[in-house]
């Protein structure tokens, strides 16, 4: 048993190595116990026939005011994402619509009339109590019901794979509605924020990791170094005098305080009532990734992100990904990469389709979108059964009684994408936040 840690993090997915990492540059000592053989979790990077594919998230905006820091003092690699990746698309009603900054206004996404409903929105009133709503709700209310539909599905297929009827704007997408809470308007409040951007500091934009998310997490991990155990599945996290006990056929370790950075389902078999029914609630949605190469020739992909699909579009893909031409080294030379995202709370029915079925969908709809239809040489399908965390309604309020509930609980801690926030930087802040308090002395 060790006697060194002050921090236990049980789990080595994104979520606990970034806790751990902040831990340590703070000055703390963590210890990261993960069941696997590898770190990473979900970020389970395929690299085949010299493609590379990501299952999950494989880019984020740097720099970033407390993922930055993480990353720097890890050393971990990280490139910007090629001038494309700026390119972003739509499809809706049988177009692909780009949209580029205010230009955006000039496509024939949104009707005219509904265009001049969108320009009211700095001068509609926010509403006098904050109620929890959905984010179609939000959006429908701040930019008018043709543009509101239109926003909030895109928000919710690209990130959540979620519903927009069902979706929390305020626990899915908090920064929207903060800016609502602080300028009163969307528009007022951005402008508001880029006006107080301090002078010297670069924008944001899109990096990836060259050697893939798993690559990424591999880094971390060894930053750690024998502070990070794989092959160590956890079974029980039980109160033990002033700190915790954390057990596994390999053995015991305590600490004065364990975060565990689990789904919530998984996170429910570990510790005690009553945070363990809890963690039951909250719902996740599988997805299945398809990924599509082949020559240039054969794979069309235009210069950009990738494009999502609208509430009109006619296809059941939710995103199509043009992951070799935003990320280098995505595909071989000469060769190119598609990634099709498919299933969620938006559309769970398609997940019973076989992956030979899957493949087919998604080279005839990657088709209908940009006009010429691929015919890849290398195919792939990964399934997602644990699926993605859907922050819907009631979520904030979830999130609220667990922390009432671990308040009585001194020193339990949980952290990963099932609780605020799913994106590498969401998880990022939230680790931040957990660093401090676990190393406040």
């Amino acid at each position: 048993m060790s006697e060194s840690a002050d921090v236990i993090v049980v789990g080595g997915g994104l979520g606990g190595l970034l806790v751990a990492c902040e831990v340590a540059r703070r000055g703390g000592r963590p210890l990261v116990l993960e069941a696997g053989h590898a770190a990473g979790g979900v970020a389970a990077t395929i690299r085949d026939s010299g493609y590379l594919l990501e299952p999950a998230a494989g880019s984020f905006l740097l720099p970033h005011p407390q993922l930055t820091p993480i990353l720097e003092s890890a050393g971990v690699s990280v490139v910007p994402a090629n001038a494309a990746s700026h390119r972003r698309f739509v499809y809706d009603r049988g177009t692909l619509f780009e949209l580029a900054g205010p230009a955006s206004l000039a496509t024939g996404l949104v009707s005219v009339r509904g265009k001049l409903r969108m320009l009211r929105e700095p001068w509609v009133k926010p509403p006098t109590n904050r109620a929890d709503e959905s984010l179609r709700s939000f959006f429908e209310r701040r930019f008018g019901p043709e543009m509101g539909r239109i926003g909030a599905t895109l928000m919710a297929h690209g990130v959540f794979a979620g519903d927009p009827d069902r979706l929390s704007a305020g626990a899915a997408f908090p920064a929207f509605t903060e800016l609502e809470d602080k300028a009163g308007s969307l528009v007022r409040g951005g402008v508001k924020r880029m006006r107080e951007r301090p002078k010297g500091v670069p924008r944001p934009k899109v990096h990836v990791a060259p050697d893939g998310m798993a690559g990424l997490a591999a880094e971390l991990a060894a930053h750690l170094g024998a502070n990070f155990r794989s092959d160590w599945p956890v079974d029980q996290v039980r109160r033990d005098g002033d700190g915790w006990k954390v057990s596994s056929a390999a053995g015991e370790e305590w600490a004065p305080s364990v975060v565990i950075a689990l789904a919530p389902a998984a996170a429910a078999r570990l510790v005690p009532e009553p945070v363990s029914a809890l963690l039951g609630e909250p719902s996740a949605a599988p997805v299945a990734v398809v990924g599509l190469g082949g020559t240039s020739a054969d794979v069309p992909a235009p210069a950009g992100f990738g494009a999502l699909t609208g509430p009109d579009s006619g296809v059941r893909v939710l995103g199509l990904l043009f992951e070799s031409s935003y990320a280098p080294g995505r595909a071989p030379a000469r060769h190119r990469l598609l990634k099709g995202i498919y299933g969620g709370a938006a559309d769970p029915s398609v997940l019973a389709l076989t992956d030979g079925q899957l493949v087919d969908l998604a080279v005839e709809e990657a088709g209908r979108i940009l006009g010429v239809i691929p015919q890849p040489t290398w195919t792939r399908v990964v399934r997602h059964s644990q699926g993605i965390p859907q922050y819907n309604v009631g979520h904030l309020a979830w999130v609220d009684r667990l922390d009432a509930a671990t308040a009585e609980l001194s020193g339990l801690h949980f952290a990963g994408w099932g609780y605020r926030g799913i994106g590498v930087s969401s998880l990022a802040k939230h680790a931040s936040q957990l660093g401090e308090s676990l190393t406040r002395s």
